[in-house]
Parts: C-alpha cells; structure tokens; sequence
C-alpha cells in the first residue's frame, strides 16, 4: 500500500507541474489549446490526488505532495526557464527533501 501511495503522489505532483508549465507557456505564446490541456492534466491531478488519500493520512499526504510540487517546480524553473537559485533556495530545497524522509520513517 505504501506503494501505491508513493506512486500515486509522485504522479500527482508530476501531472500538477506539467499542468504549471502548460499554463506558463500559455502566457508566453498564447495559444489557447495549452490552457486546455493543462487543465486537463490538473483535473487528472486532482483524481489521483483523491485516490491516493485512500492510501495515507491527509496530514501526511498534504505535506509530502505540497514539497513534491514545490521541489519538481523549482527544478524544472532551473533547468528549462534558466532560472537562479540562491543558497536559501538551496538550503530549503534540502530541508524539504529532508522533511518527506522524516515524515515516511
């Protein structure tokens, strides 16, 4: 069951920020069918998100998908947008990581 679960979150957090990165996108060119289907991919998100509450208490289940989604947003910000991250970015990164592996002891 754990791993379902664990499946579950990594997929929700994924789907949210390509969802993110859609939207970002549709700022930047404007074409409409990218609202569309990260829309899409944010309502599959959410059905995932309420099958994987089966699996795990909600005040686990919110934190570790809350610092998921931050951690993938903040990596995929670096790599494909170029953006900047100090040492307090770094740092929290770190701290998050670390918090998700306190929280699955």
């Amino acid at each position: 069951m754990k791993n379902t679960f664990r499946f579950l979150i990594i997929a929700v957090a994924l789907l949210e920020v390509f969802g993110d990165i859609l939207f970002k996108e549709w700022t930047i060119q404007n074409k409409k069918i990218l609202i569309f289907f990260g829309v899409i991919l944010y309502m599959i998100a959410t059905l995932l998100w309420a099958l994987s509450l089966k699996y795990q208490n909600l005040s686990k289940s919110v934190v570790i998908f809350a610092l998921l989604t931050l951690i993938i947003g903040v990596l995929v910000g670096v790599f494909v947008y170029k953006e900047t991250l100090n040492i307090t970015n770094i740092v929290g990164i770190f701290l998050g990581l670390a918090s998700i592996f306190l929280l699955e002891i």
